[in-house]
């Protein structure tokens, strides 16, 4: 039998919204907002003029509320990355100066608390070999960033977890870690030589070149795509990022934070969002298609990802400068019209700027990369700052024990 509203209650027991506002110390409109998003139930009241709101509801989330701000954590203290609307800065440098002016590995080396420039990073050649042999057991569908995953699993599975949690260490086994995952991924093309290319010119940006594209670059694409990686290498306390500073004052070996780095970033937040626009992109015909591409979308249901960055009201800064860099190159110009295409006409429906999982995608594209590129691209950019909040968490000590906050309503 379906339940009622019970017969026994009086109108003590219900407030009206105003009355709910002030017991929860909101505006009226506040307490809509609450029954839409699921945290109040409502009742129209008697002839249907307004609604009623069971007391007891109000008390329970008044209480969760205050609970809520008692046990909000303090701001987390960090010497490594300033985000403004502006700007982004690395340990009080301007990441776009930087991205003009070092290499990828001079910044990571920055991030990590160390003065450029980077010493080379050697992979491990025997680990090498063998994470090369289980990426060939991997279905010819399996994505660069799936190969990624694989490898850094084999590397687990090879060398030995380094617990020692010294700047210096965890720095050396980042280096060594990372340059094993790109010489392990399968090669689309010779990598250059890039002694003699005009700097900053960076190997490791050569290499994971060499891993998503089957034609050599040319210089100016080799630094637009250091230039981008420099740009992502860190954004504050992103969600997986957060995760890598928790993991780390829990006693999680730096190796294994590489891996859960990549997982979380990789996952449907973050990395896989430049996949979801790379398909989007690859499927329009032509820069005169656009509109009609994107209109059928939203009439089949679907949504256009890239746009807009909850960070920067005003458009994000990092797809701007990523963006501006990939029209000065000016590869393909058909797909780059195709890219500028999609974002006019996201402006002309009133929609946010590009965000950088947008200009990530976008990126890819127009060099011709390999199909889901972009996430491979962010989480190796992304683990220079993992690697930088690792190791300054390891510096704060321990996690402390949490606690819960039991709220079973005995219902």
């Amino acid at each position: 039998m379906r339940r009622g509203h019970d017969m026994t209650e009086n109108a003590g027991d219900w407030l009206t919204a105003d009355e709910a506002a002030d017991r929860l110390n909101v505006k009226k409109e506040t307490v809509y907002a609450y029954v839409s998003r699921g945290r109040l139930t409502s009742r129209k009241a008697a002839g249907g003029r307004g609604s009623l709101f069971r007391l007891a509801d109000v008390d329970r989330l008044s209480a969760k509320v205050r609970r809520g701000k008692e046990n909000q954590q303090d701001p987390v203290e960090s010497e490594i990355t300033l985000v403004t609307q502006e700007a982004l800065f690395y340990r009080n440098q301007r990441a776009s100066d930087l991205a003009e002016s070092a290499t990828f590995e001079d910044v990571a080396r920055l991030l990590w608390g160390f003065d450029p420039p980077s010493p080379p990073w050697v992979s491990a050649q025997a680990t090498e070999r063998f994470c090369r042999r289980v990426v060939k057991t991997l279905p010819a569908s399996a994505l660069p960033v799936d190969q990624v995953k694989v490898i850094a699993a084999c590397i687990a599975a090879v060398e030995p977890p380094s617990w020692d949690t010294t700047p210096d260490v965890v720095a050396t086994t980042a280096q060594r870690t990372l340059a094993t995952m790109l010489t392990a991924l399968p090669a689309k093309s010779e990598p250059v030589e890039t002694a003699a290319l005009p700097a900053p010119a960076s190997p490791m940006v050569a290499l994971l070149w060499s891993r998503l594209c089957d034609r050599q670059p040319r210089d100016a694409e080799l630094k637009l795509l250091n230039s981008a990686m420099v740009m992502l290498a860190d954004h504050d306390l992103a969600a997986a990022t957060y995760v890598i500073r928790t993991a780390a004052r829990a006693g999680v070996e730096p190796g294994g934070l590489l891996r859960l780095g990549i997982d979380v970033g990789s996952g449907p937040v973050k990395g896989s969002a430049s996949l979801a626009i790379e398909s989007l992109l690859h499927n329009m015909k032509s820069a005169a298609t656009v509109e009609e591409s994107l209109g059928m979308r939203l009439r089949q249901g679907g949504s256009i990802p890239g746009f807009g960055h909850h960070v920067y009201p005003a458009g994000d800064i990092r797809a701007s400068y990523i963006l501006e860099r990939l029209r000065e190159v000016g590869p393909q110009a058909d797909r780059l019209a195709t890219v500028e295409s999609v974002i006019k006409t996201q402006e002309w429906r009133g929609l946010p700027a590009p965000n950088a999982g947008f200009a990530l995608a976008a990126l890819t594209y127009v060099l011709g990369m390999a199909p889901g590129s972009g996430e491979t691209i962010f989480v190796i950019s992304r683990a220079a700052g993992w690697v930088a909040h690792a190791i300054e968490a390891y510096g704060t000590g321990p996690m402390e024990r949490m606690h819960s906050v039991n709220v079973h309503s005995g219902d």
